[in-house]
């Protein structure tokens, strides 16, 4: 009889091996050790530790983009509430895909070979996308921008990249009421940021140190 698989189990440990040491001290050892397997079982799976990092990125990733085409298609919903669950759909992946997609974020952008190239076009896909949906919200006055759409787009993924150094998955109900704890901290720079800069324009300038 055939030997069972062992790929998730393999895919699991190689995760948390590139989270624990990054992908360049992570090792193909220190991956079988996780699994309880030698190194060379690992090349009935894939032939190189790049290989195995694509495997390891590749579901999130494109689950991401999944949801978030559904997501765009979904027009009859108001702005507000599209980024609402854009933001619950992104903290989703990072529990359900816990810690792959936070490898994603801390290695695919270093990777220039060909193989992680359709990476970077999802990147630009995903950024595009919520460049547009902030854009939507300034056009039809749901948003008063303290920037412009593309710095609040980068300012919205920066907060939701970072989370990378400090969320752990707490279960559907948790991770669910953290996301809408991160879109009312979002939503209130998007309606008042106009405002709040005029305001930040006003403030006096600290006075020079005296010498």
């Amino acid at each position: 009889m055939p030997r069972p698989s062992r790929w998730s189990e393999i895919l699991a440990a190689a995760g948390e091996e590139f989270r624990d040491r990054g992908y360049e001290n992570a090792t193909l050892e220190g991956i079988g050790a996780r699994v309880g397997i030698l190194k060379g079982s690992i090349y009935n799976y894939v032939a190189s530790k790049e290989e195995l990092l694509l495997a390891v990125v590749e579901q999130p990733a494109k689950q991401l983009l999944v949801d978030l085409e559904r997501l765009q298609a979904d027009t009859g919903q108001t702005v507000a509430v599209r980024l609402r669950e854009l933001i619950r759909m992104q903290v989703r992946i990072f529990g359900d895909f816990y810690p792959a997609a936070f490898v994603y974020l801390q290695h695919i952008g270093r990777m220039t070979a060909p193989l992680f190239a359709e990476f970077r076009e999802m990147d630009a896909r995903y950024m595009a996308a919520i460049e547009a949906l902030v854009a939507e919200g300034a056009r039809t006055g749901e948003f008063s921008l303290a920037g412009s759409p593309r710095t609040v787009a980068r300012a919205v993924v920066g907060m939701l990249d970072w989370m990378q150094h400090w969320f752990v998955p707490r279960g559907p109900e948790e991770d669910r009421e953290l996301a809408d704890q991160l879109f009312a901290f979002a939503l209130g720079g998007l309606v008042s940021g106009g405002g709040m800069r005029g305001i930040a324009r006003s403030l006096p300038e600290p006075r020079p140190e005296s010498r």
